[in-house]
Parts: structure tokens; sequence; C-alpha cells
């Protein structure tokens, strides 16, 4: 299937990165991604392949040392295919025979047999006894007064870190925390300030143009129809699917070189409510076959190959100084409260504190004698009624009705939404003389352009309406568009 180069949407969000350093962010990343490239693109629109590094950065390995690239989107693609498809199941009609019957009388039960319980309360009689509320227990406090609160868990665990054995302490005993700090050192040492590497020189690619043939319209077949008797009926179906699609946008930093900008946003699927009619009497058809059409387009080949030449760049260093741990910082417990030699005693205290148990007295009615019951029967009744008793059971006589179908028209996806990269030119190359060189080309190219050395909105819009004139991917200062220019 031909993909129209207009259809080509340039990602400029990627473009930014690498082309025109919208922000401080974007200049870096741009930086990083010249920096990673080591080959240069073999066609003129051929794709470079990206992969994603731990950090969530982008590298281009198959690109060339020295050049930026700018994201190519290339949309989902849909071919309209025709299919038969079932209009109405088949089915079974099922015609009810209706069941026969005759009167009579039957004796039923009225009223089942039972029993009647008939109880004896029971008798009671009031005890006491003294229980325990609250036993006695002991807890650790944050000190001896009645109001002191509770000590946390955490108190406790650093005090039992620190050597306080909290079970063997007796009660109104206390322990207070003392804290004692950390002591560093400094020494210098030599580290790698840059790490050696290794610079490319590039030698461009050449080229050369020639002729390929490509396939414009694919052969299809052609139903001609011999007319049914149909009904009518609707039906709700889906005419184009759920997809993601890049919308253009604007740039509204002031030192973009391209403004138009691409968003990749959800559009939901298409549906529509379409009348169908439903076959009464079957139809035949005929295909008649329609051939393949096919164009011949000029293309862009490798003639000779990039080549590289590496210098070598060595390791610097440095000295810097670093501050050591000789010993960590500590808490220690003691049952007093008198300060040492190197520590400082903290507002943590713990005492053990003994609470006395609490009881009560009780009253309560218990059963002196148990209730008790005694069964009473009482017998079933009975009563005539009349009734409908069934002769012949009700039953069915199915009759088949076959399925019918009918040929829809739909959407069908060919391929899937990609990016592909290719080369632009790097915001560095961008100085007033190259502009000024593209501006005077774009006007002998017949698009007239003022010649300011500022890659300013005339400029952009004059480099768009070149490229799609041309057939260009609308992609900015591409290296395609400039080569065409004869700017490089």
């Amino acid at each position: 299937m031909k993909l129209n180069n207009t259809s080509l949407l340039l990602s400029v969000v990627t473009a930014a990165l690498l082309t025109t350093g919208c922000t401080t962010t974007n200049k870096t990343a741009a930086k990083s991604v010249a920096k990673n490239t080591t080959t240069t693109s073999t066609t003129k629109t051929a794709a470079v392949s990206t992969q994603k590094s731990s950090d969530g950065s982008f590298s281009l390995p198959n690109a060339k040392s020295g050049m930026c690239y700018g994201k190519v989107v290339i949309p989902e693609q849909y071919k309209t295919v025709t299919e038969k498809v079932l209009a109405t199941q088949a089915d079974t009609k099922l015609t009810i025979i209706p069941a026969t019957y005759k009167s009579g009388s039957e004796r039923v039960l009225d009223t089942a047999a039972s029993t009647k319980i008939v109880t004896v309360p029971a008798t009671y009689k009031t005890e006491s006894r003294t229980i325990t509320v609250s036993p006695a227990y002991t807890e650790w406090r944050n000190g001896l007064h009645p109001e002191a609160r509770v000590a946390s868990s955490a108190v406790l665990s650093s005090a039992k870190a620190g050597g306080v054995n909290l079970e063997a302490a007796k009660p109104g005993s206390c322990y207070y925390e003392f804290y004692a700090a950390p002591s560093f050192k400094t020494t210098t040492e030599k580290v790698l300030a840059t790490a050696a590497s290794t610079k490319l020189i590039a030698q461009p690619a050449a080229f050369k143009t020639g002729t390929k043939k490509i396939l414009v319209t694919p052969a299809t077949t052609k139903l001609v129809k011999v007319p049914a008797v149909y009904k009518t009926v609707s039906e709700r179906i889906q005419v184009a699917p759920a997809s993601k699609v890049w919308k253009e946008t604007k740039c509204t930093d002031r030192d973009c070189t391209v403004e138009e900008m691409m968003c990749l946003v959800d559009v939901p699927a298409v549906y529509k409510t379409v009348t169908k009619q439903v076959v009464v009497k079957p139809e035949t058809t005929k295909e008649i076959k329609i051939p393949a059409v096919y164009k011949t387009v000029e293309s862009t080949q490798l003639a000779a190959p990039a080549s590289t030449k590496t210098v070598t760049i060595p390791a610097t260093y440095k000295t810097i100084q670093k501050t050591q741990k000789v010993s960590d910082a500590k808490y220690v417990w003691s049952d007093s409260m008198m300060e040492k030699a190197g520590l400082s005693r903290t507002s943590a205290v713990i005492c053990k504190v003994a609470i006395p148990e609490v009881k009560k007295t009780i009253t309560k009615q218990v059963v002196a004698t148990p209730a008790t019951s005694k069964t009473i029967k009482i017998p079933a009744t009975y009563k005539t009624v009349k009734v409908t008793k069934l002769v012949t059971p009700e039953r069915t006589k199915k009759t088949v009705i076959p399925a019918t179908y009918k040929t829809i028209t739909k959407q069908v996806k060919v391929s899937d939404q990609s990016v592909k990269w290719m080369p632009v030119l790097c915001k560095s190359s961008m100085t007033i003389e190259t502009i000024s060189k593209i501006q005077k080309a774009l006007t002998a190219a017949g698009f007239n352009t003022p010649v300011t050395g500022s890659f300013d909105a005339a400029t952009k819009a004059s480099v768009k309406a070149y490229q799609t004139k041309n057939g260009l991917t609308v992609s900015g200062l591409s290296i395609d568009t400039l080569k065409r220019l004869g700017v490089l």
C-alpha cells in the first residue's frame, strides 16, 4: 500500500530535543543523543531504530556522529474489505398443542397433625461473690509520679538494647538515657574527573538516483449481484476502530525553530447505525477481477558509504577531600542520673511501677428449679375439594427456519502506527550564513523568502511549502531538504 509523504507527521517533541533546543533540558538531551550516534543513515528517508537505555533516554545506534535526527510518525493504515456475515441465525418455530383435562373430587389434608408444648416456669434465688476486676501487675512509665505516662515500646526497646534487664528490674527502680556523639576524620583521595574517550571525524556518504516500481492499487475483485427479495432491519456497526494518532499543535518557546509540534492522543472508535436488508429470497453473484496498478518513482541509493576516523581523548583526574566516620553515635542507659565523660543525658527515663489488684462484690440470680414442659398432641383434619386431572400432556411441534446472510463493507487495519528517524540540521549549524543560503535557495526555487539570516516564520512557511510541493517529508530543516535545495 502506498504511503503519501504528506501523511508522515514529524514528532516535534523529539525534534525539539534534537534540533531546536527549546529548553535547557532539551539541549542537554540533544547533546547526549549526538554523542551516542556512530554511523550514518544509508538512504534518503531510511529509518534509524531507537533503543531505550536503563536511565530512560534514547540512542540512535545507526546514526552518523555529529549529526542530528528528527522523529517521523507514520499513522495507522487501513483498507476497505467486504465480508459475508450472518443476518439472521438458523432457528426453529415451535407450535404448542394444548393438554386435555377432566374434572373430579379428592380428599385432601386441611390441617396437618401437630403438637402443643405447655411450659412450667423456672424458679430463681440470689447469690453474692467477690471477683477480681483487675489483677496486680507492673508497668514501665516515664516517672514514678501518679500522672506519669506509660513508656513507649520504642523507648523500652532502646533501654533493652542499652543493657537494661526489664524483666529482672524491681518495682520503684528508674533508668536514664545518655547520648554519645559520633566521631569523624578527614582524608584526601585522587579520583577520575573525566574518563578516557574517543572522537569520531566523519566523512559523508555519496548517493545516486535510481528508479523503482511500486504498487499503487492492489488487485481486487468485484461482485455483480442478481437481486433478491429483502426485508429491512437496523444495526449499529463499527466503522473505524479506536486508535492513537499524532495531533498538530504549536511550540510557544521563543527559541524553537519548528513551530509545529505533535501530541499523541486517543481517538475513540467510530460507530454508525446502518439499515440492512435480510434475505427473504436468496440472490446470486458473479466475480469480476480488477488488475493491480503500478507506478515508477525515483529513489536515492547509496553509492559510497560514509567513513570515520577515531581520535583518542585521555582521562583527567582531581584530588578531593572526604570525611569518614570513626565511630557511630550511640545511646546507653544507667540507673544513675549523674552525667559521665563523653555522654550527655537525654530526656528519656523509664521507671517500673507496681499496680495493685482491684476487686468488687457482685450479686446475681441463679436457677433454683429449672423450667419444664409437657407435650399435647393435636390430630390432623381433612376436607373434600374439586380438582382437574391431566388426561393428555401438552406437547410441541418443531419447524426449522434456515439462516440468512448479507455482504457488508468495513475497514481493516493493514499496519500499526510506526516511528522513523531522519537526519536534520543541528542548531549549532544554524549560522546566519547557512540560514541566508537556505533563504536564497528557497527564493530561487520559486518560494519568495526574505534574506534575514534568521529562521523566522516566513522561512519556516517557505520550507514547509517547498517540502509539500516536492513530495518531501514535512520535517523542518531536514538533510534531504537541504540537499534538494543545493545548500549541502
